[in-house]
């Protein structure tokens, strides 16, 4: 099975929450188990080339990502995580990702102005970078609200490429925080077709990706730390979510099964 893992913080390359801790170890694990995985994460300017060895992946260089009106290039690096024989492709730009911190400016302790940009320029260009690889994966899991963008582009944007039609679309919220609120400008740089009526994916003049992806997914799982809040709004979009907690040894067997179960792998074994 090949599941793609889309997320925006893994350890020890970047890390914001402990969402980054958990694929540190979930991915790897799930590798051994003989899954065929891909993680594909921002390479921000506070990776560092030399000490973390990542080298460019030449057969895939050349993609060009649309955001907006403009055009912007991407280069492709791989590196593998310590102690672990899984690779993470990172989605470099200088436009974007070349700067000294992640979605946070260290010199005023805001949010950088082209966040929004920043976002769509990564959910678009993991699929991309998928696409150019011509690798379909049964399963794409994304993780909390800075992938929360894919789960609609897949099933919107995307939907058209054979790659995608048979792709189940899993999003995951891990922790109550949610920066992923945005100004509804947003979807204007997505590209999204005429078919899509953008009213239904705002709330007043903003864009939660969050919501989107709890929309947009084929299912929800959540984990330790959710809010009231969150169940709320869940109850509200009419989502039963499915719970995966505990230890990581006990959080890569549940979603081992989790992953057969939505794959109709057993169903599949019982045919044959």
């Amino acid at each position: 099975m090949k599941v793609l893992y889309a997320a925006a913080e893994i350890s020890p390359f970047a890390r914001m929450t402990h969402t980054a801790d958990l694929l540190r170890f979930l991915p790897a694990s799930l590798q051994d188990k003989g899954y065929e995985i891909r993680i594909l994460l921002p390479k921000y300017g506070t990776i560092n080339d030399r000490r973390n060895r990542l080298h460019e992946v030449i057969r895939l260089s050349g993609i060009e990502v649309e955001v907006g009106e403009k055009i912007e290039s991407m280069r492709i690096k791989v590196a593998s995580i310590p102690n672990a024989k899984l690779q993470v492709y990172f989605l470099d730009n200088d436009t974007y990702f070349n700067r000294k911190a992640m979605f946070m400016d260290p010199d005023s302790n805001e949010h950088y102005d082209d966040n929004d940009e920043r976002i769509v320029f990564y959910s678009k260009g993991v699929l991309e970078t998928v696409a150019k690889l011509g690798w379909e994966p049964d399963i794409i899991h994304c993780h909390d609200w800075a992938a929360g963008l894919i789960p609609l582009l897949a099933k919107e944007k995307y939907n058209d490429l054979d790659l995608f039609k048979d792709t189940e679309v899993i999003y995951n919220i891990h922790h109550p925080e949610n920066n992923g609120v945005f100004n509804k400008k947003l979807l204007d740089l997505v590209g999204l077709p005429d078919s899509v009526d953008q009213d239904n994916l705002t709330e007043g003049e903003n864009v939660d990706l969050r919501t989107l992806g709890l929309q947009y997914a084929d299912h929800v799982v959540t984990g330790n730390h959710i809010t009231d809040e969150l169940d709320d709004l869940l109850g509200e979009l009419e989502i039963e979510a499915k719970k995966i907690q505990g230890s990581p040894e006990d959080v890569s067997d549940k979603f081992a099964a989790y992953y057969d179960e939505i794959a109709g792998v057993e169903e599949e074994t019982e045919e044959s």
